[in-house]
Parts: C-alpha cells; sequence; structure tokens
C-alpha cells in the first residue's frame, strides 16, 4: 500500500519530464554548440593520421603524433581547472576554442613531426578545457534528480556527433585543405552559443584528487581497468583509420569503419547496464573484453579472406560497443567501493589513468604495425583486451562479490569525455573530505563482504 500522500507513478514521472525540459532550454544552445565542437574535433582527428598516411610517413610516426593528443588530455585534466577558474568560464573557452581553431588550420602548412606533435598536444589540452566549460553549466543546471537523463541527451549528442564528423572526410580530397577549414569553423562557430549565454558562471570548485595508491588499494579492477580501456580506446582513435586504408579500404569506407565503431558504442549502453546492476560486474567486464578479442578475431579472417567489408563492419560495431563499456564499468566497480562523497575526487585520477593508458596505447599500437603490418592492429587490442579479462576473473574467482543491494547503479558515462562524471547523478552536489571515503565502508554494506571485495 502506497503512503498517504504519495504521488502516483505516472505523475511523477510526467513531473521529472518537465523538470529536465525546462532546465534544459535556457542550455539548449550549449547543446548546439557542444555538438559543432565535438563534431569539429572529431573531423580533426581522423585528418592528421589520414595525412600523414597519404605522405607515406611512418606508421610508428603517426602513432607518436596521435597520441599526444591523449597527453594533451591528461595535462588538460590537471591544469584547465585552474584556467577556468582564474579566466572564468566564457573566457576561458574562447581563449582554448580560438587556439584549436588555429591548430586546426596548422595542420595544413605544419608537416615537421615537432609541430604535429606541439599541434596535436595543444588540441587535447584545449578539448579537455573546453568539455570542462560546457560539462560544469549542464551540471550546474541538473540536480541529483535529473543530472541522469540531461547526462542520456548529452550522450546522444557527444555520440552522433563524433560520428557525423568522422563521416565528413568525404567532403574533399585527403590532402586538401578543406576538412581543415571545415574543422576549424565548427570550432569556431562552437563560440557562438557561449558568447552569447545569459547563464551565470558555474560554480566550479577545485577539489583534491584521491591517491592514486590507495585507490588501486580499494579497487585493483577499477584503476586498471580504466588504463586499458584507455589503451584499446586510444589505439583505436588514433590509428583505427590509418588500420582501415593500410588493409585496403577507401576513404569513405575507412571513415564509414570508424563511425560505426562509434555508434557501435551507443547502441551497447541500455544492454550492458542492465547486465552490470544484475550481475557481478567483473564478469560482465570480462565478458565484453572477450567480445573484443572475439570481434577482432572475426575481423582478421575478413582481413585474410579479403573483400569482406560486411564481416568488418558487424564486427566494428561489437568491438565499439565492448570497448566504449569497459571505463563506465570500472567507474562503477570503483565508486561501489567508496563512500558518495568522493566519486568526484576518485574520478580524477581514474581519468589520468584513462589517459595515461590512451596515450600508452598508439605508440605500442603503431610499434607493433611498422614491424609486423596492419595485422598486428588485431594482435595488440586483442592480446590487452584478453589478458585483461584473465586479470578479471582472477579476481572475481578470489574476491567475493558485492550484493546487488550494495552497489550503485550503473551508469553509462561518454567513455571519451574528460570531465562528464560531474554529470553522474551518482555523484553528490556537495563533496566532503576526500580520503575519508576509504577509511569505512558504505553503511549499507556488511563488513565482512567489503572486507572480501576490494578487486
Amino acid at each position: 500500500m502506497e503512503p498517504k500522500g504519495a504521488l502516483d507513478p505516472d505523475l511523477k514521472e510526467a513531473i521529472i519530464v518537465h523538470k529536465v525540459r525546462t532546465l534544459i532550454a535556457p542550455v539548449k544552445a550549449l547543446f548546439g554548440g557542444t555538438a559543432l565542437m565535438i563534431a569539429g574535433n572529431s573531423l580533426l582527428g581522423v585528418i592528421p593520421p589520414l595525412r600523414m598516411e597519404a605522405a607515406d610517413n611512418p606508421v610508428a610516426l603517426t602513432g607518436i603524433v596521435m597520441a599526444a593528443y591523449y597527453m594533451g588530455l591528461a595535462l588538460g585534466g590537471l591544469y584547465t581547472k585552474r584556467v577556468i577558474l582564474g579566466l572564468g568560464h566564457i573566457r576561458a573557452f574562447s581563449a582554448f576554442a580560438t587556439l584549436t581553431a588555429a591548430v586546426c588550420l596548422a595542420y595544413g602548412f605544419v608537416a615537421f613531426p615537432a609541430a604535429l606533435i606541439l599541434s596535436r598536444l595543444l588540441n587535447g589540452f584545449c578539448i579537455a578545457g573546453m568539455t570542462t566549460s560546457t560539462e560544469s553549466w549542464f551540471n550546474d543546471r541538473s540536480s541529483n534528480e535529473t543530472r541522469g537523463r540531461v547526462l542520456g541527451f548529452y550522450m546522444l549528442v557527444f555520440y552522433l556527433a563524433i560520428a557525423a564528423g568522422q563521416t565528413w572526410v568525404n567532403l574533399g580530397p585527403v590532402g586538401g585543405s578543406a576538412h581543415l577549414m571545415i574543422a576549424s569553423t565548427l570550432i569556431g562557430l562552437s563560440l557562438i552559443p557561449i558568447a552569447i549565454t545569459r547563464l551565470g558562471e558555474p560554480d566550479l570548485k577545485a577539489s583534491e584528487p584521491l591517491d592514486i595508491r590507495r585507490l588501486f588499494d580499494t579497487s585493483r579492477v577499477g584503476v586498471v581497468g580504466a588504463a586499458v580501456a584507455g589503451m584499446l580506446i586510444g589505439s583505436f582513435y588514433a590509428l583505427g583509420v590509418v588500420f582501415a586504408r593500410q588493409i585496403g579500404l577507401s576513404v569513405s569506407e575507412a571513415a564509414m569503419f570508424m563511425s560505426t565503431v562509434v555508434l557501435g558504442g551507443l547502441g551497447f549502453r541500455l544492454p550492458v547496464g542492465m547486465l552490470a546492476d544484475r550481475f557481478d560486474r567483473r564478469i560482465v567486464i570480462s565478458c565484453l573484453l572477450l567480445v573484443v578479442g572475439l570481434s577482432w578475431g572475426l575481423s582478421s579472417i575478413a582481413f585474410a579472406g579479403g573483400g569482406l567489408l560486411d564481416l568488418l563492419i558487424a564486427m566494428a560495431r561489437a568491438f565499439g560497443g565492448a570497448i566504449s563499456s569497459v571505463y563506465p564499468l570500472c567507474v562503477a566497480q570503483t565508486f561501489d567501493r567508496l563512500e558518495k562523497r568522493v566519486y568526484v575526487a576518485a574520478s580524477e585520477p581514474l581519468l589520468m589513468t584513462y589517459s595515461i593508458g590512451a596515450t600508452i596505447g598508439p605508440l605500442l599500437a603503431s610499434q607493433l604495425m611498422s614491424v609486423f603490418g596492419p595485422a598486428s592492429f588485431f594482435l595488440s587490442e586483442s592480446a590487452v583486451a584478453v589478458l585483461y579479462a584473465l586479470f578479471v576473473l582472477i579476481a572475481a574467482h578470489s574476491r567475493q562479490a558485492l550484493p546487488v543491494e550494495g552497489r550503485e547503479k550503473f551508469v553509462p558515462l561518454p567513455d571519451i569525455s574528460p570531465v562528464a562524471v560531474t554529470l553522474d547523478p551518482r555523484t553528490p552536489e556537495e563533496e566532503g573530505t576526500p580520503l575519508a571515503g576509504l577509511d569505512r565502508p558504505k553503511q549499507r554494506r556488511a563488513p565482512s563482504t567489503l572486507a572480501a571485495a576490494t578487486a
């Protein structure tokens, strides 16, 4: 029997939807600006490797240049908040966007490796700053009740913009300047919604990150998994288009291959979330990693057989769905073992670990491809995924899983957004003392269970 005065579920749902529409209305222009920024950056992510491939640059050099982007993301995660706090959101976003637009054009006349590496480093740093600015606005306009729906809408915009940006590679020849001008224009246009916004400055508070060693002791699967997710995703987004070209795909087919992986990530969110909330998350992570190995194994058959584009695209969809789910699952695995008050503080070392993995991944994969050819791209991705799957299975076998009622609900965070955890509905609006969350378990868990489940 419902308590007296309780709202009808349908009425409660309608109220929440109305609240979401009400809070999105003032920031819908920001969603447009975010879409332009992401689409432009996505196009910029596939143009440099294609131009380097067309110029017969070594794959190893391409890997170094592309890895610099993720190093920039890591540095941006450390320092862009300070820039925003010093300049304000609008001025900081304007500075980051202007520098990114200039970097877009610089690719057209800068060819020597050091300049390319610096350009990608600046690109990653500025994108971290731009997304920190916009996502803090979305977070500021959301409540704990509505953040999940706002995050869902944000994810839809995020992934569709990435896929669209990659397909726009068909709008001109790879060696020309059209792509760079389009990317620069999109980044520049993203300034308009920010510049004209009448929203107040969000309260972007600097937080002290948790110590990575203590976080590792709390959740080894989560911390190691963040690095593995970075290696898998960084390798693919840095070198996937190069791999596609080396196995004989045209530029348009390579773009379709890349966008299929992105959309596969979007399509897996709902089923993975259902599984993650019902079963041991470590088992779900292991199964997804085995899907990575299997999909790339079947892709190698398509590669060896020649011309099996349909099979390659189908496997790319499975691969994309699997790799995009690893990082949010690792975040959930880690959050389950922490106090709610330290979620944001814990996200910073996780994101740093992810960025370091994403930097190492392209360096390793490009070296293998330069020595053993494009087939080694399958080998490197599959080997990393399968080895980590074994690590997770061993951890699951040796340590008891948390009960379902003692876990947070899975939230499908974007795997390539540096700060989207601030939109995570699991995070509280106010952070407490960071290290307090590692000193004791959540009250709703049995101490004996937590002591046996620090994987």
